[in-house]
């Protein structure tokens, strides 16, 4: 099952031109089994997801993006707030373990200038100095707003880490909606189902789904 686990719409996230209805639209056209509305620091409600879902007959997820004060942000799953500050990663990670959630390290190294600095052991030294990678669950392997080194660098610190790796498209735009996917083994139709089959490892990321 590809899903794009990683998609902002104009609904929430104001830095976003991508519809919500455009969304699953395009996300259906293009061949794609389903798509998670992770917005900026707010959740989705779940009935209104769950009507959307229902009048196109194709599943969508909720999950959070946030920023925590560590640098960098984190994509988290089962944990359904509103955030009107920037939190620890420690902090949000204690939230996660009390729902039973999931959380990835996003784009962990966008911004680095990967083109003219290629040394993966320099890279990582760099990146790892932020506390967060002992606290997520996995890493975003496959960004579709990244440069192709900053995901392969990605991959690699999640192998070093002994990490899985995940796969979205962080659109903001429709024409960036599925350059990166995340395949499930198993059939996922809830939220309930999204979080185990994340906790269970049976996923991976995929750079391209077109």
């Amino acid at each position: 099952m590809k899903i794009d686990l990683h998609i902002h719409t104009s609904k929430l996230s104001p830095d976003s031109n991508l519809d919500p209805e455009e969304a699953i639209k395009k996300a259906r056209d293009t061949g794609l089994d389903g798509i998670c509305f992770t917005e900026h620091d707010r959740a989705w409600d779940l009935s209104a997801l769950m009507e959307l879902s229902a009048f196109y007959n194709f599943p969508v997820f909720r999950g959070v993006e946030v920023m925590v004060k560590e640098g960098g942000e984190v994509l988290v799953f089962g944990l359904n707030i509103n955030f009107t500050t920037v939190i620890s990663i420690t902090e949000l990670r204690n939230l996660v373990t009390n729902t039973s959630g999931f959380m990835i390290a996003a784009h962990p190294f966008r911004g680095f200038p990967c083109n003219t600095i290629t040394d993966f052991n320099i890279a990582s030294d760099i990146v790892m100095k932020r506390p967060v990678f002992d606290r997520v669950d996995a890493l975003e392997g496959f960004n579709g707003r990244n440069l192709e080194g900053n995901n392969i660098l990605a991959c690699q610190l999640a192998e070093k880490l002994g990490l899985q790796i995940s796969g979205g498209s962080d659109a903001h735009f429709s024409d960036e909606l599925g350059k990166c996917v995340t395949i499930f083994e198993k059939q996922i139709q809830n939220e309930v189902e999204l979080i185990q089959e994340l906790k269970a490892g049976r996923f991976t990321g995929s750079p391209n789904h077109r």
